[in-house]
């Protein structure tokens, strides 16, 4: 029978307790001697000699140079015990298995052969090389220092724009919106000499193919109320004021309210008076377009007029109106021609007593300048194409930009939108666009994008992306590339910085980044257990994209219900950082908006309650000397609720069978019903808690996890939140609402 053996090479420890219970010293060194006079067998040596994989074996040398197998038992027992005086296994050494001989089958004892197996295979230079799709984030384990060189990068390019953003917005008085003093520090100093006028003569020479292929015609006001706007006009009741004190005003269709006369400071005011001049709380304009807000679009400029687009849900009776009937599956085949209008308003600005900055007039109300009507299918998206850096265009040509539209028909068109210096709107009917870019067969597009003044990328329903040259206009793509598999809703470039980075997110809620030298190899996904988010902002000072993760992409559900605003770093994109959270049982985000130009750090975002949040994510991007306890990264977040709006409906005229006769499409949904507005502002900032609070101790009542989630009324929610892109007007906001109701409103501070 043959003796079992032991064939790991790790060593043998024997247990004290049963190798020397019953004997004494004597005993033990007796029998131990006589162990090692008796010599080892060849099988023993073999053993010796095998790790425990029998893949290498190293060949025990002596001190005279010769093998193990050429010298008697003893050597090889004392070799053993030089080891480990408790084991009679020989352990090779870690610094040399990279060194041993392979044993053949020859060297082998001829009764006992071992197992055979394959060598190790050296590797090839090739496998050596390390592929990744981004770096570890490091900041749990790594010092202020090494989380700048980490996070944006080694070289003095990489860390020129991150240290100028921390030196300049980190200040208390920045901690939710921007002060004017450190707006007009931070750009003061960007725009060199002659640059603005080279850049408007570009400006002006890129308008000329665009401005040549468009037409418009004149139409009548019965035609545009009859079929572009509510021929109703509804007009719209808001609720304003300090708590206690708020007082209704009427709101009329397409008119502007100044909101900022129910909210005046107490001290010297006299009974009655309402005058712009006096001093306020707050200040800005109401507008009523009747209708959902769908888009919100400033025009880039730095002139003393700002333009901002407004595009509203087109209604049931608009649908009715257009010829054709619509697909069952209306997201990914084109709709019938239905009417629906762009209304660009103008705002005065005037002077402050901070260099270079401007804000709101109130002296002179806002009108709508333009408006085009179209019958190009409801009007998803517009964006304005930027122009050349320090450009200033509408002072030195006869044009206001150049408007991107998206609309459900499935094509993307470009329109020259002039200036109107009339005091009364501009009527203006969309026959032929200045570019039209149809989509490919069988699919939509979706989504778009400016890269730059000259590359526009857009998104289709099939997940490809499409990039087209607007220097020589053309229909067809200068790339095409399969970002998604299936219905792409949102788009981010990374500008205004020259990367070439593209961020995207899918119907699935996957979220991908793109690098467009080579978008087949440098690509990387990060799927994600949440609902979509159709907004997504690239923040250009720390080379971040910020978007929305909700609550069920939060792998808290049970101690966190609430929505958070997420940053994902160009080097560390797989990885999800926390910006701020909103409230608990507030509903989901619905709206993100950042400074398009990259004017300044603060991000708004607005959820289905009605409330409009603002926060400094450097705060939390930036390593802090002052880190928050339950982060090992950034300052204490903070968040500041602009303003909280309510909306209630009036009640509607109920039929015989006690229903309210009103026939809902569940793909379009039903029109904005009447109802009345309520606004609440004057809050303070507040720490936001991003870190998970630990379970205490103490045993607590489990939470119903079953619970449902608060609803709110469809046009309670914020649509659409955009900041304006203008330097000296880079405090301006607006935000728009599902009822209709649009407020611009200048956030930025004397502090």
């Amino acid at each position: 029978m043959s003796e079992n053996r032991r064939r790991s090479a790790r060593q043998r420890k024997v247990n004290p307790k049963y190798a020397n219970d019953g004997w004494d010293k004597g005993t033990l060194r007796l029998l131990r001697e006589s162990s090692e006079s008796s010599g080892s067998s060849p099988d023993e040596n073999a053993e010796a000699a095998e790790l425990d994989v029998g893949v290498e074996v190293r060949t025990i040398k002596t001190s005279g140079g010769g093998d193990a197998s050429s010298v008697d038992g003893d050597d090889v027992s004392m070799a053993s015990d030089a080891v480990s005086k408790s084991s009679d296994v020989e352990t090779p050494d870690e610094d040399d298995e990279e060194h041993g001989t392979l044993a053949s089958d020859e060297d082998a004892p001829a009764g006992n052969a071992p197992r055979r197996r394959n060598p190790r295979l050296p590797r090839s230079a090739a496998s050596t090389t390390a592929h990744s799709r981004g770096l570890p984030s490091g900041h749990q384990r790594s010092g202020k220092s090494s989380i700048y060189h980490l996070t944006f990068g080694p070289d003095v390019e990489d860390l020129h724009d991150v240290l100028q953003a921390r030196d300049t917005w980190l200040n208390g008085r920045d901690i939710t919106l921007p002060s004017r003093a450190t707006l007009s520090a931070a750009h003061a100093s960007q725009t060199p000499d002659g640059a603005a006028e080279k850049a408007s003569k570009f400006a002006h020479s890129q308008s000329d193919p665009i401005m040549e292929n468009q037409i418009f015609t004149k139409i009548e006001d019965n035609e545009l109320y009859a079929r572009y706007l509510l021929h109703d006009k509804p007009s719209h009741s808001v609720v304003l004021g300090p708590l206690g004190r708020q007082q209704q005003f009427p709101l009329e269709y397409c008119s502007p309210l100044d909101f900022g006369q129910a909210l005046p400071k107490a001290f010297g005011l006299e009974q009655g008076q309402t005058s712009p001049s006096q001093e306020r709380y707050h200040e800005g304009w109401l507008l009523n377009v009747g209708e959902k807000v769908q888009c919100l679009a400033w025009a880039p400029g730095d002139d003393g007029v700002q333009y901002l687009a407004i595009v509203a849900r087109c209604t049931s009776a608009q649908r009715q109106l257009a010829l054709g009937e619509e697909d069952i599956r209306p997201a990914f085949h084109p709709s019938p021609p239905y009417q629906s209008a762009i209304q660009i308003w103008a705002f005065e600005t005037q002077p402050t007593g901070v260099k270079g900055i401007l804000t709101l007039s109130m002296q002179t109300k806002p009108r709508p300048a333009i408006v085009i009507g179209t019958d190009w299918g409801n009007i998803r998206h517009i964006k304005w194409r930027p122009p050349p850096k320090y450009s200033n265009n509408h002072e030195t040509s006869n044009l206001i930009g150049h408007l991107g539209v998206l609309s459900t028909d499935g094509s993307v068109r470009i329109l020259a939108i002039p200036v109107s210096s009339s005091t009364s709107p501009l009527t203006l009917k969309a026959e032929h666009a200045g570019l039209t870019i149809p989509p490919p067969p069988d699919t939509l597009f979706t989504t778009l994008t400016f890269a730059s003044p000259t590359d526009l990328i857009l998104g289709a329903t099939d997940g490809s992306v499409h990039l087209f040259d607007l220097s020589n206009p053309s229909t067809t793509p200068y790339l095409t590339h399969n970002q998604h598999n299936t219905y792409i809703l949102s788009l981010c470039a990374a500008t205004p910085s020259s990367l070439p980075f593209l961020a995207s997110t899918s119907a699935t809620g996957e979220l991908t980044l793109t690098d467009l030298r080579s978008p087949e190899q440098d690509t990387v996904s990060v799927p994600r257990a949440c609902f979509p988010a159709k907004d997504l902002v690239f923040a250009p000072f720390t080379r971040t994209f910020i978007t929305t993760l909700d609550r069920a992409g939060n792998t808290h559900t049970e101690t966190s219900s609430a929505t958070f605003i997420v940053a994902h770093h160009l080097r560390h994109f797989t990885t999800t950082h926390r910006v701020a959270k909103l409230p608990e049982h507030t509903g989901a985000a619905t709206a993100l908006a950042g400074s398009p130009g990259g004017l300044h750090p603060f991000i708004l975002v607005g959820n289905a309650k009605g409330q409009v949040f603002a926060t400094n994510y450097l705060r939390k991007i930036m390593p802090h000397r002052r880190n928050d306890p339950r982060s090992k990264i950034g300052a204490i977040a903070w968040m500041q609720k602009i303003c909280e709006y309510d909306w209630r409906p009036l009640t509607p005229p109920a039929t015989a069978d006690g229903s309210s006769g009103v026939e809902i499409d569940l793909y379009h949904g039903r029109d904005t019903r009447k109802g009345v507005s309520r606004f609440h502002e004057g809050f303070k900032p507040e720490k936001v808690d991003l870190g998970i609070t630990a379970n205490p101790k103490k045993k607590t009542p489990k939470k119903d996890l079953g619970a449902a989630e608060p609803i709110f009324e469809e046009e309670n929610a914020v649509t659409a939140l955009e900041w304006n892109p203008n330097h000296s007007c880079a405090g301006f906001a607006a935000m728009g609402w599902g009822s209709g109701i649009v407020r611009v409103q200048d956030l930025a501070h004397d502090m």
